[in-house]
This record gives C-alpha cells, structure tokens and sequence, in this order.
C-alpha cells in the first residue's frame, strides 16, 4: 500500500502501461510517416489513419490505466487487438522491413494483454481504492 491507502501497483502492471503508452505512440508516429509517405496509395492512407487513430486511442488507454480507471483493461485490450488486426492487414500491403515491425507489434500486443490480466493487475483493479 502507498501512503495514501491506494494499492501498490504491481511491476507487470507497469510493464503494460509502459509497453501502451510506448505502443501508441508508436502507433502515432507510424501513422504520420505512413501518411507522408503514402498520399499516393487510398491503401496507405486509410492504414496511416488507422494507425493516428488507434495510436491516440491506445494513449488514452494508458492514461486510463494509469489513473486506475475502470473499464480502462478492458479498454486497452480491445486497443490491443485492434492493433494485431491492422498489423495482420499492413503486414501483407507493406514490405519486408515494416512487415517485420507488424511482427512485433502483434508481440507486443499480445504482451500487454497477458500482463493486463495476470492475478497481480486482477488483485490491483479488484482492491478497494
């Protein structure tokens, strides 16, 4: 407990806001470059938009978690999900090097999803505040 009656909050739980906020904002920064780059392609434009969206979202996400919001899991794992389906999708529409980093966005997903749900974030969320 921290001096104010407020539960610690675990190490995996900080991990996952961590690991969220580092993905949104890599969502965002993608998003952008994507955009720059693509204004050619109705393909890359509507995956940089994509990517801004669920970027400013999952940013969200983790200020939610970070304030101990409820619904805030819940939140970040819809985020999250969402974040392996356009990955699943730009990992066929781009090349090999963005590709790879889909792979690792799908990694990282799922990651947060784990930690997010583990027994030490359930008996976080679940303590009375």
């Amino acid at each position: 407990m921290t001096g104010s009656g407020e539960p610690q909050r675990p190490a995996t739980l900080v991990a996952a806001l961590v690991l969220t906020a580092a993905t949104g904002l890599v969502n965002i920064l993608v998003g952008g470059v994507v955009l720059i780059l693509g204004l050619s392609s109705a393909t890359l434009v509507t995956l940089g938009g994509s990517y801004l969206l669920l970027g400013a979202l999952t940013v969200a996400g983790a200020y939610g978690l970070m304030m101990r919001r409820p619904g805030s899991r819940s939140f970040v794992t819809v985020m999250m999900m969402l974040r392996i389906l356009v990955a699943s999708i730009s990992f066929g529409v781009v090349d090999t090097w963005p590709a790879a980093g889909s792979v690792v966005g799908i990694v990282v997903a799922l990651v947060v999803v784990a930690l997010l749900w583990d027994s030490r974030a359930n008996a976080y969320f679940h303590a009375a505040p």
